[in-house]
């Protein structure tokens, strides 16, 4: 089985040589097929570091990560094909276990999951990976079948941030196949930005998170969002607690406060 490499990139110099490297070691050789670069109009060397590293650059034309996605995408010519983002460092069974859950027919899409490479992050992350059943899901360290992802018209392209992967995930199970997460492969989301970085990212999520899921209205959303903020300080505590991570009673209440007011800006 042969499978394309693709990533999305913008402004990724700083990351890329650790990241292109640990791909190089994680994935074998002779499976890998072509490996394809979007880049999204980058100001610093990254288009010449994936060169130098043999991907081919394509430019991605209108920018985002479903546009990203896409371009890279009409180059596959695989049969599966593995989506890697400029800021994951793959776990070493990775490609081993992921591939694995493709030979099921009912399964479109596997990946592994990622903890940030920040302590107090990683702690909350892990907290609600385990409370999760595993239902969580990226595109930054994804396999998919290469001929169901291009049926149901590649990856969602009018999102201003972020949820792509739920958008294509929705896709998938309408169809009736199985987006897999697998528990036992876990990489290292490398973030240098910190809390600030996060409260920044959980704003954008309440702000730009699609709505339409299941029974869930914009108006129901926000008050969700609303009422996990106000217990927030509560399961900050539970955190603390079970994870040995005091840092955590405000880390996690400033992330949920800040999701809250991202889903409040667009409920107005």
């Amino acid at each position: 089985m042969k499978a394309d490499l693709v990533m999305w990139a913008k402004n990724g110099a700083a990351l890329l040589p650790l990241v292109l490297k640990r791909a190089e070691e994680v994935l074998p050789r002779e499976v890998i097929g072509k490996k394809i670069f979007a880049d999204d109009h980058s100001t610093d060397e990254s288009a010449k570091i994936a060169e130098e590293f043999g991907w081919v650059v394509y430019p991605n034309e209108k920018g985002g990560v479903g546009c990203g996605a896409n371009t890279a995408l009409r180059h596959v010519e695989s049969e599966c094909f593995i989506s890697l983002e400029q800021d994951i460092l793959l776990a070493k069974n990775w490609f081993e276990k992921i591939s694995k859950h493709l030979d099921r027919e009912d399964v479109a899409v596997a990946q592994g999951w990622r903890y940030p490479d920040h302590p107090v992050l990683k702690k909350i992350d892990e907290f609600a990976f385990e409370k999760s059943n595993f239902t969580l899901n990226s595109i930054d360290n994804t396999m998919y079948k290469t001929k169901v992802v291009k049926s149901l018209g590649g990856f969602p392209e009018d999102i201003r941030y972020g949820a792509a992967d739920t958008h294509l995930r929705r896709r998938i199970e309408k169809a009736g196949l199985k987006w897999i997460t697998d528990p036992t492969v876990i990489s290292i989301h490398i973030r240098k930005g910190g809390l600030k970085e996060q409260m920044r990212r959980l704003y954008l999520y309440g702000l730009y998170a699609p709505w339409e899921a299941g029974e869930f209205t914009a108006e129901t959303k926000t008050s969700r969002a609303v009422k996990i903020a106000l217990a927030s300080p509560l399961r900050a505590f539970e955190i603390a607690v079970k994870k040995h991570c005091p840092e955590a009673m405000y880390y996690y209440p400033l992330t949920r406060f800040s999701f809250m007011l991202g889903a409040l800006r667009r409920g107005v």
